[in-house]
């Protein structure tokens, strides 16, 4: 609980929405979204609260969580890696080792055989750090708004 307040500042931030969701969440949505979050975690196949060991504070929330199919259903084996850190730590490569710290987790630990993420088109720091991650774009999803799709399957640790 001691983490809600960043948690809803995050939410409520045009900056931090800008690229995932695109509109500010009310502090009432923030909220349940927050508390909602505290259920959802069931297996180690989830978005974690990311801590700045330093400062022993929550910076955001990274992980690897189902990866599904167009009718909804996880895939097996498979995986979506979030990066989300608070706009205040951009720039210092936490995005950057919190990615390889999962990438390695889901080959070596759970096992999977593929790990997908989503960029917005023109969010070109989240781009060059998946890219810098070893991913591959798979393909470009034109509509209202773009987003690049990238895939990493073969992972060596």
């Amino acid at each position: 609980m001691a983490d809600m307040e960043v948690f809803c500042a995050m939410e409520q931030s045009p900056e931090m929405r800008r690229y995932v969701g695109g509109t500010p969440r009310t502090r009432g949505e923030a909220e349940r979204r927050f508390n909602n979050n505290l259920q959802s975690v069931s297996n180690r196949l989830s978005v974690w609260a990311t801590i700045l060991k330093s400062e022993n504070k929550y910076i955001g929330r990274c992980g690897l969580y189902p990866h599904f199919n167009p009718n909804g259903e996880p895939i097996k084996n498979e995986a979506t890696l979030a990066l989300y850190i608070a706009h205040k730590y951009w720039g210092n490569g936490f995005a950057t080792e919190a990615g390889q710290a999962f990438i390695q987790f889901g080959f070596n630990e759970l096992k999977l055989k593929r790990i997908v993420a989503t960029v917005e088109v023109g969010n070109d720091v989240s781009e060059h750090i998946i890219k810098k991650l070893g991913f591959s774009l798979v393909r470009i999803e034109g509509g209202l708004r773009s987003f690049y799709h990238f895939e990493i399957n073969n992972y060596n640790s």
